[in-house]
């Protein structure tokens, strides 16, 4: 009874969120480290989408702000699948289309709005974060496709 395995195969939309949004958030708690706080850019996403002012030690920003971007890099991630099996592109041009639009989105939401964590992380660290992004990306969906063929 323990032995038994699910017919139908969980969607690479899962796997590839799963470890773009856990390399991404890793990413973020190194760069706030740095910046002073692990919670700084969390607390700058969830000051942004609640139009609050920014501070590490509110627990409400901190959480909403990690709930969002786990949220939008799992969005992020069926952007990237569905070029990859839909379009038909390759994994690695997607991976990187999609980190710039990341990249993109973010300095935009930092411009129109004034915050975000563009607003308190350094452009060298956003675009590190768009590497470590688009290499999650690709790990994700080859880790997906494996687990595919496994099953």
């Amino acid at each position: 009874m323990l032995c038994i395995v699910p017919t139908q195969s969980p969607s690479p939309v899962v796997a590839v969120g799963s470890v773009s949004a856990a390399a991404t958030t890793g990413a973020l708690v190194a760069m706030g480290h740095r910046a002073g706080s692990v919670a700084l850019p969390f607390a700058s996403i969830g000051a942004t989408l609640l139009h609050r002012t920014v501070s590490a030690a509110s627990a409400n920003l901190v959480l909403t702000g990690l709930v969002l971007h786990v949220t939008i890099a799992f969005l992020w991630s069926v952007v990237f699948v569905f070029l990859v099996r839909r379009a038909q592109w390759r994994d690695v041009v997607a991976a990187i289309v999609v980190a710039i639009g990341e990249l993109l989105a973010s300095r935009f939401v930092t411009f129109s709005t004034g915050g975000g964590v563009a607003s308190v992380v350094p452009l060298g660290d956003q675009l590190v974060l768009s590497v470590v992004y688009a290499l999650s990306l690709v790990v994700g969906m080859r880790f997906a496709f494996s687990s595919l063929r496994n099953a």
